[in-house]
């Protein structure tokens, strides 16, 4: 994928989640697609991951993705944005993320995203020690 196709894929992505599109996000994910998450520690499937963005839908009334930069390299991108989140109640609150992306043929292979975990409200569940 060049630079431009790489670019157009982030954007897709990130559309089809403020668009609340799991069914496309599922096609963008390529099989075995692997995502993992700094504030678990834990690396999730590409149906975990599904599962828990619906389940997050259903906690927020909008969510949007704003000033996103995109850097791409050789079969990935890095992402830095502003997610910005409106509460049912109309409440919002803003965290600033990054996401480290790795494609190949179209499609995310791996996802690995960096939150400020300070930002959370209530604490995420910790990683389970082997």
């Amino acid at each position: 994928m060049d630079d431009g196709e790489t670019r157009a894929l982030v954007h897709r992505f990130f559309d089809a989640i403020e668009r609340r599109d799991v069914d496309e996000v599922a096609k963008i994910y390529a099989p075995g697609m692997a995502f993992w998450f700094n504030v678990t520690g834990r690396e999730t499937t590409a149906a975990d991951n599904l599962a828990t963005m619906s389940e997050g839908y259903k906690r927020h009334r909008r969510r949007t993705y704003n000033d996103r930069i995109v850097r791409t390299f050789e079969g990935g991108f890095v992402v830095q944005y502003t997610l910005n989140i409106v509460q049912h109640d109309g409440r919002t609150s803003s965290l600033w993320a990054c996401l480290v992306g790795l494609c190949r043929d179209g499609r995310i292979t791996r996802l690995d995203e960096y939150l400020d975990s300070s930002k959370f409200s209530q604490p995420l569940p910790a990683a389970k020690q082997n």
